[in-house]
């Protein structure tokens, strides 16, 4: 079996938020002529869906660069742009390093996460007073509250924030009920 050739790709939603993620081609694709079926193999930044492992159509924009359009689709109609979905969705989160080098605490939250099946991604490093931000492909059978539980119990050189989607807020203690002030007689 032959290896996929990578092919550089172009993301866009309407013509705004262009990026170029890698893809693998996996052959011709109906649509326009030029039209690939590609399997991405980056986790983009600029797009929740698709991600890493997402197989998508490609057809050659006005300079030939193969591109997907969301096309404005709505995020719950999303499905309908993805040819096969690869069973991932995106996550980001923030890493700040301690008592480790940027270098050393990416590549622990990266080994971690491959330990998970979780794909990650650098987007850029910690700077002093800026955490680092990774960009992470998740199977669908893990929430995101999992994801922070399994790469907290990893015990990384990092402190970790979840940027996306936002952190449920920790619900309220119930406030305790007032004793009754009525004397029985």
């Amino acid at each position: 079996m032959t290896k996929p050739k990578p092919i550089k790709i172009c993301l866009v939603n309407r013509g705004a938020d262009s990026e170029t993620p890698w893809a693998h081609d996996l052959g011709a694709a109906p649509g326009p002529k030029g039209s690939r079926r590609v399997r991405l193999v980056n986790v983009p930044f600029l797009h929740a869906k698709p991600t890493w492992g997402d197989i998508i159509v490609v057809s050659p924009g006005a300079d030939g660069v193969p591109t997907w359009d969301r096309d404005g689709a709505a995020w719950n109609d999303i499905a309908k742009r993805i040819a096969e979905d690869g069973g991932r969705w995106a996550m980001i989160v923030d890493y700040t390093p301690r008592d480790a080098t940027a270098i050393a605490a990416y590549r622990a939250l990266a080994a971690a996460c491959e330990a998970e099946d979780i794909v990650c991604e650098a987007a850029w490093p910690p700077k002093p007073r800026r955490p680092g931000r990774a960009y992470l492909a998740v199977a669908a059978e893990l929430a995101d509250r999992d994801v922070m539980a399994k790469l907290g119990a990893a015990k990384l050189p990092c402190a970790l924030d979840q940027i996306h989607p936002p952190a449920a807020k920790p619900a309220k203690p119930a406030k305790p009920a007032k004793p009754n002030s009525k004397r029985q007689r």
